[in-house]
């Protein structure tokens, strides 16, 4: 009447991270934009990187333009690439990095747009008459 069903066995849990990571399903190369925003946190507290995005007015720019000031923020995180010998960027160009730059800045909604339409931690919308 009760006949005993063995069950197999299950796969035992990776033991290491390096065995973990070899079961790992769903991979996926980091995207330039994952590559800046590492580097834009890490570089976050320098105060020279930082005076090249505070801006968001031409007159208000260290360069005396948001472009240039992107530009030159570009070239540091290139320059800490090289540095550190990250071939994702260090052959990049400023313009492509600058672009990074700016998905990453939206990502925190700081970018230059967002920062010169906010007053008092609102945004405030330019074409409204009222």
């Amino acid at each position: 009447m009760g006949q005993l069903v063995r069950k197999p066995a299950p796969h035992p849990l990776p033991i290491t991270k390096e065995e973990l990571e070899a079961h790992l399903k769903v991979f996926h190369e980091p995207t330039l934009n994952d590559v800046v925003h590492s580097y834009h946190v890490a570089m976050w507290e320098d105060p020279q990187y930082h005076r090249y995005l505070d801006a968001v007015y031409d007159e208000d720019a260290v360069e005396g333009s948001l472009a240039l000031d992107n530009g030159e923020a570009a070239r540091m995180i290139r320059e800490r690439a090289i540095a550190a010998d990250d071939q994702r960027l260090a052959s990049k160009k400023l313009a492509t990095i600058s672009k990074a730059l700016n998905v990453v800045l939206r990502r925190y909604g700081i970018s230059r747009k967002e920062r010169a339409r906010e007053v008092a931690g609102q945004i405030v919308d330019m074409n409204s008459d009222g």
